[in-house]
């Protein structure tokens, strides 16, 4: 059998590292934690600069934490950003960019490497919210629970606790939702929160307009200057509210002890659009408003406490960093960086939310886009613009020059499976969060248009219902993480013997 150089590449990356003597391992492998907080701007939490008092109890969680200034979801949409947030890959390589796609069985997800490793992995998610077994998201966790609200999730985690105070290593994803906007065929205001989080930044704004939610949420330009700041101060509301949740369990798990020695991470799959570019839905696009997200990461024994990250991160490094710290190889195939060490200071991002497509290399940005079947591409500077005020035409050619650099050196991927079809009611209830487009009949025509305009597809033929092709990556990933682990055990063995 011929094998393909990719693939000549990875068995003997395999074979080095079984044949090397791996460094001493520290005596215990951390535990960790992983946050997203689902739709929270980067620009409106306190230690980003933000005016209002919206995360007291995140700002000071993060002086013991590394904040990285600029980083980057790769979509403006919960499937895809927390798909790369838990493979490391960009979206056009784990290739799940719509949402009758599931990830490839032969692409692992950092579960599966931790399980493999020893881990003990428990993920608890807002349940009907993307983050579902129809796009392979279960895959390696121990537990997989669903919930609906920050009460029931403290219900789930409280229950939870005991078990992770047991010996050994675990992997906790922990997703909230509740900054993201609610049910808009049933709520009072797009983004509702209890009270007294609801009022507490609203004082003195005039109401929104008396028109049906779902309707407001379609809208352009329909909101004055007053009562936008009505409904950001509305949103700022739910942040306080997370916020004041998150502190409880940050506290908790340090009094517990199970923070000690853990690694930590706080992040968010995307921003919020806040009619900042005349639209309220869509999470704000490939806008910054949609795609600078927070970043903070506590290590383990507290290296780079209170010190600020100005160079560009992305969430595929979240991967390469747990593997790290986890003690477990590096992965050459996967794009990011690991966060722990040295971020390069020239590095490319290539985000994917169809109809779009963005590169970043800071300080330049080019979005590409389509007006029918015409291609268009978007450029701005964002040192002097920040907020993407002023873009100006890009260049078609510049965008796939940095398109090309960051998917260097080409590897290919296996196609995503077609994943089985929304039930009704998930449907519905989707859509009432404001995701029609998304949730919508798969228009055939206007996928091969997208993948033809943004050349987003991984390699290998298109998604087959129930198949996937392409080199088979699972084994070898998780048996290079259990040969890792074997070693280790060895060395172990072998340091008590001396």
């Amino acid at each position: 059998m011929r094998l393909s150089p990719p693939l000549r590449a990875l068995l003997a990356g395999l074979s080095l590292v079984a044949c090397a003597e791996p460094p001493a391992p520290p005596t215990e492998r951390p535990s960790l934690i992983l946050v997203s907080i689902d739709t929270l701007r980067a620009d409106h939490v306190g230690v980003y600069g933000y005016e209002r008092d919206t995360t007291p109890n995140l700002d000071r969680w993060a002086e013991g934490a590394i904040v990285f200034e600029r980083a980057y979801a790769l979509a403006a949409w919960t499937l895809v950003s927390h798909m790369t947030m838990l493979t490391g890959l960009f979206p056009a390589q784990h290739g799940v960019i719509g949402q009758n796609r599931a990830l490839s069985p032969d692409i692992p997800l950092i579960a599966e490497r931790l399980k493999a490793a020893g881990y003990r992995t428990y993920a608890l998610h807002e349940e009907g919210a993307w983050i579902d077994e129809r796009h392979g998201f279960e895959r390696g966790f121990d537990l997989f629970e669903g919930h609906s609200g920050l009460e029931q999730a403290d219900a789930h985690l409280r229950t939870l606790l005991p078990e992770l105070e047991q010996d050994g290593p675990f992997f906790l994803f922990l997703h909230v939702f509740d900054v993201h906007c609610g049910d808009l065929t049933k709520a009072r205001a797009p983004y509702e929160a209890p009270e007294p989080f609801q009022s507490m930044f609203s004082q003195g704004l005039p109401p929104l307009p008396d028109v049906p939610l779902p309707e407001l949420w379609k809208s352009k330009d329909a909101l004055t200057p007053e009562q936008l700041q009505r409904l950001i101060a509305e949103y700022d509301a739910g942040i306080r509210h997370v916020d004041d949740q998150l502190g409880r369990w940050l506290d908790e798990l340090e009094r517990r002890g199970l923070a000690r020695g853990a690694l930590t991470i706080v992040t968010a799959d995307h921003g919020e659009a806040l009619g900042q570019h005349g639209k309220l839905n869509e999470h704000g696009d490939s806008w910054q408003a949609g795609l600078h997200v927070p970043l903070i990461v506590r290590t383990p024994d507290g290296r780079g406490a209170g010190t600020r990250v100005s160079e560009v991160v992305h969430l595929g490094d979240l991967v390469p960093t747990l593997l790290e710290a986890a003690g477990l190889p590096g992965d050459e195939r996967l794009p990011g960086v690991s966060l722990l060490g040295r971020i390069p200071a020239e590095r490319v991002v290539f985000g994917v939310d169809l109809p779009e497509a963005f590169v970043l290399r800071w300080p330049e940005k080019i979005v590409a886009g389509r007006d029918g079947k015409k291609a268009t591409f978007r450029a701005t500077d964002l040192a002097r613009d920040p907020e993407e005020r002023a873009p100006t035409t890009g260049a078609e050619e510049r965008f796939e020059e940095l398109k090309n650099e960051a998917l260097a050196p080409g590897w290919p991927f296996p196609a995503p499976l077609v994943s089985r079809d929304l039930d009704p009611a998930t449907r519905d209830a989707l859509a009432a969060l404001g995701y029609a487009g998304e949730t919508g009949a798969s228009d055939p025509a206007e996928e091969e248009l997208n993948e033809e305009l943004l050349a987003t597809r991984p390699s290998g033929p298109a998604p087959e219902e129930g198949r996937s092709t392409g080199v088979r990556l699972l084994p070898l990933f998780l048996g290079l993480g259990a040969v890792w682990v074997v070693l280790i055990r060895r060395r172990r063995a072998r340091t008590r013997h001396r």
